[in-house]
């Protein structure tokens, strides 16, 4: 029996428009592309030398922060001060005399300015440290949980029952509740696109609702110990998934938010 050629013609339209609508789909899901070297470099900068350079940008305004910053976590103190000296005259980034210094270190430095400008998680107040109140942490991101099976993939921050959570920036909350690991539960799109995880909380404060808007500083709920933490002193698990999806550490992140909380910029 022959097709008809309109009904070929009509069933060869349907399947590029499936295609075209898979492809858009695709295109439009697919995860944001993060260069390899953002989170490895940010990962290497220390709170002294965070707090180093903004007291220098205190002093020198007109130096760029992340100017200073991406110097000095690139190059020894002595080669950086001839850098410095020269912004220090109004001489511009771009218009710098680099010295003897080699072509990969001088690139190496405009990356890590690239790098600062667009990720301003050091930058003085730009966000808030999770917990309200006394804590302790290490950075134990990557350590084996449940006999190796996962590792694990945020900061264990302890503290008393019942401490005050709150929010480390403002976002949306895309999770609320019970799950099997983290217990009770909050999960907030960040509005910079990271997904910040906050886990064994003690209760979730009522005034959450999934879907609507929570604000920096304002209150999640209370340190516990939930879900798979029931045997282990009262802490916060804090997690920062990327867009896409991958897990970063928070480690040097909250070391350095902890200082501005505890109003160490100067």
């Amino acid at each position: 029996m022959r097709i008809p050629l309109k009904i070929v013609s009509g069933l060869a339209q349907i399947s590029l428009l499936v295609v075209l609508a898979i492809i858009i789909w695709l295109v439009l899901h697919r995860p944001p592309n993060i260069p390899p070297d953002v989170y490895p470099y940010l990962n290497t900068i220390s709170p002294s030398l965070v707090k180093q350079c903004v007291q220098e940008n205190q002093k020198s305004p007109h130096i760029a922060y992340e100017d200073l910053l991406a110097i000095h976590s690139t190059i020894p103190k002595n080669e950086a001060q001839m850098l410095i000296d020269q912004l220090q005259d109004n001489i511009t980034m771009s218009d710098l005399n680099w010295g003897m210094l080699p072509a990969d270190t001088i690139k190496a430095i405009r990356r890590h300015r690239e790098i600062l400008k667009e990720y301003s998680y050091y930058h003085p107040n730009k966000y808030t440290f999770p917990v309200a109140g006394t804590t302790w942490y290490e950075d134990s991101y990557g350590a084996d949980r449940e006999g190796g099976a996962r590792r694990h993939e945020g900061t264990d921050l302890f503290g008393k029952e019942g401490t005050s959570i709150i929010s480390i920036c403002g976002g949306e909350i895309e999770q609320l509740g019970w799950n099997r690991l983290g217990g009770e539960r909050v999960g907030v799109r960040g509005d910079d696109g990271n997904y910040y995880y906050y886990a064994h909380l003690q209760y979730i404060s009522p005034k959450l609702v999934k879907g609507e808007r929570i604000e920096a500083g304002e209150f999640i709920g209370g340190m516990g110990h939930t879900g798979d933490a029931l045997t282990t002193p009262d802490h916060l698990h804090f997690g920062i998934e990327l867009p896409n999806g991958e897990w970063t550490n928070p480690y040097p992140f909250l070391a350095v938010w902890h200082m501005w909380e505890r109003g160490e910029k100067s």
